[in-house]
């Protein structure tokens, strides 16, 4: 009897991913057809994959008991294709690449639309959903590989009599108790396959670069950017391939990526599960391909961002914190969304003219501080992630914004707040640039006081004896942050309500940078900060005599000598923190949207809405 199956990781690459995906398809057709049962759990255990099944099987009920199922792999057909040897294909359930795409980019126009527009249209003219496969149909022709997938396909087709055989051999040879297969479960399936039919599995065949990316790797590069079928090729066990092709397919994500004008190349990526159960890996990666899939129009940062902050919010969705209300009385450190799924593995494709190249084998993380505790947390992540999406959507390479991407892609794709950092500070003259920009037509989108509150305080270790929040919510720390704010972002021309207002102080440009580069000095970030504060009191003090003139009062922070002492105290070195984090966290929040006026703050002062100076993509 088999409970669980274990797949080594032998690669390197995601096709370790899809092999296990194209098992786990496996066991999701047996536990259907023997018990009607579908719960399946994915694990990651360091040098292995583990899938556990919900009811225990028996290979040899498998093998007379389990029929073909078309599921785990169709054939593809795009413009181009070429005919399946020895069928036509109106007799064949293919997948239609052509038709696919418009349907899919039918269902993206629809989501373009006003939600006024979406209302007005009557159900039956609302488009179909897309399929979430339909990008990774189109990679196979793009590359040329449909043929390499469909002959993979056809020799399972033809020996579909044989399918409960085949199953039960795989089961026997991935088999978590199996000692016999251990580092040669391939071969070994191969084995229990003719000792159930008598027969030989269908011959090696081609391992093109989609299957496996680094096996061009010391070849002639001329050699492996074609894509002969000719047997020229690397080759490996059919049904290895097979399986790999089975989870390819059915769960990568791909999307053509624009690196230049008129230049596109693919990446394909597949989702590293660290324990999960099957079921909502296959709902998060839906609800992403079909809904929301990331952009590749706007560069290869963007769309990894795209990629981390989706799959992060889907997940949420499937976090165990959804199922508590409130918080324990002894509270521990809550999972993060990485214990549910590391991250995600992939391959860069560059386009070569007729053919695509190998140029890149990465792997990317998810952000390890989403730890939600409560439904409450997951919806306030979630309403975060929201807010990070639509700052990364307002960015292209097409503006020249390739640095800021990069660098945002480099902290969500990561575990550490320096990070974000780094990228805050270009990201804050960004906003001052467009703020000031009079042919600019939104203002640039910002963090939220709430939601970088909530991105920060994540990143509290379990055994610290400090919170951030000691920093954040210290009284000389805000009344400088929002100096800050109000002599940058709420300053000189705004956009309100569509209309231009001019407030009462000129912008100050460049302050994000000369702080920034006085961070490896204490004495000398002091100075500047001061430096600063001094010019900023000094305008206070003009404005408000002309502003006493006309009996008016000035509606910005004043900064006292109490705050700037209450402040300092958090950069002494007898505190549990690094001074350099307060710094870093003052020009975070300098640029930040505030929800409202600080105590003691002079009347028209902006809060909320107010702040928000018309911001939009």
């Amino acid at each position: 009897m088999i409970k669980a199956l274990r797949i080594p990781k032998q690669y390197g690459t995601y096709a370790d991913i899809c092999l296990m995906l194209g098992l786990a398809q496996l066991s999701y057709i047996a536990q259907r057809q023997i018990h009607d049962v579908k719960t399946i759990k994915l694990a990651d255990l360091g040098t292995n994959y583990r899938i556990s099944l919900e009811r225990e099987l028996n290979p040899e009920e498998i093998a007379f008991t389990v029929h073909y199922d078309n599921l785990l792999l169709c054939p593809v057909k795009g413009d181009k294709t070429e005919a399946i040897a020895g069928l036509n294909w109106s007799d064949v359930d293919f997948f239609d690449t052509k038709e696919k795409t418009e349907t899919r980019n039918r269902y993206r126009e629809f989501q373009r639309q006003s939600k006024c527009e979406k209302l007005e249209l009557a159900d039956e003219d609302k488009p179909p959903e897309p399929d979430a496969r339909t990008q990774n149909g189109v990679i196979l022709t793009s590359m040329r590989h449909d043929r390499n997938h469909n002959a993979l396909w056809k020799a399972g087709w033809d020996i579909r009599q044989h399918f409960g055989a085949l199953v039960a051999s795989v089961f026997k040879a991935f088999a978590d108790n199996d000692e016999l297969s251990k580092g040669n479960e391939i071969a070994q399936a191969a084995a229990y396959f003719k000792a159930y039919t008598g027969e030989l599995l269908p011959a090696p065949a081609s391992a093109v670069k989609i299957f496996f990316p680094t096996f061009v790797q010391g070849v002639n590069r001329l050699k492996a950017d074609t894509n002969k079928v000719d047997g020229s090729g690397h080759k490996e066990d059919w049904l290895l391939l097979w399986l790999i092709a089975a989870g390819l397919f059915e769960f990568g994500i791909a999307e053509r990526i624009k690196v230049s004008d008129n230049t596109f190349d693919w990446r394909m990526v597949m989702m590293e599960p660290k324990e999960l159960s099957f079921s909502s890996y296959r709902e998060v990666l839906d609800e992403v391909r079909k809904f929301s899939p990331p952009s590749g129009a706007h560069g290869v940062a963007r769309f990894d961002a795209e990629m981390s902050i989706g799959l992060s919010q889907q997940l949420l969705k499937h976090h165990p914190a959804k199922f508590v209300n409130q918080l324990p009385c002894q509270r521990s450190r809550s999972p993060s969304i990485k214990e549910m799924v590391s991250g995600f593995s992939g391959t860069h494709f560059n386009s070569k003219g007729q053919v695509y190249g190998v140029k890149e084998v990465f792997s990317l993380g998810l952000p390890d501080w989403i730890r939600p505790e409560t439904a409450e947390d997951i919806k306030n992540y979630r309403k975060l992630l929201d807010e990070h999406l639509a700052i990364v959507r307002s960015l292209s390479i097409d503006e020249g914004n390739g640095e800021l991407l990069n660098a945002y892609r480099d902290f969500i794709t990561g575990n550490e707040l320096n990070q974000f950092f780094r990228f805050n500070i270009s990201y804050s003259d960004y906003i001052v640039r467009q703020l000031a920009d009079p042919k600019a037509k939104y203002a640039p989108r910002r963090f939220s006081q709430e939601g970088l509150d909530i991105m920060t305080r994540s990143f509290d270790k379990a055994d610290q004896k400090w919170s951030i929040k000691d920093i954040t919510q210290n009284k000389g720390f805000l009344r400088i942050a929002r100096a800050i704010n109000s002599a940058t972002v709420y300053a000189g021309k705004i956009k309100k309500e569509g209309t231009v207002v001019e407030l009462d102080w000129q912008r100050t440009y460049g302050l994000a940078q000369r702080l920034s580069n006085q961070l490896g000095s204490k004495q000398d970030f002091i100075t500047e900060l001061s430096a600063f504060l001094t010019s900023y009191d000094n305008e206070n003090m003009r404005i408000s005599e002309q502003l006493l003139k006309g009996d008016k009062s000035l509606g910005r922070v004043w900064v006292t000598k109490e705050d700037l002492e209450e402040f300092l105290v958090l950069l002494d070195d007898g505190q549990p923190f690094k001074w350099s984090l307060v710094a870093n966290l003052l020009l975070a929040y300098g640029y930040t949207k505030w929800k409202k006026p600080l105590e003691g703050e002079p009347e028209g002062a902006p809060a909320g809405d107010e702040d928000n100076t018309d911001e939009g993509e």
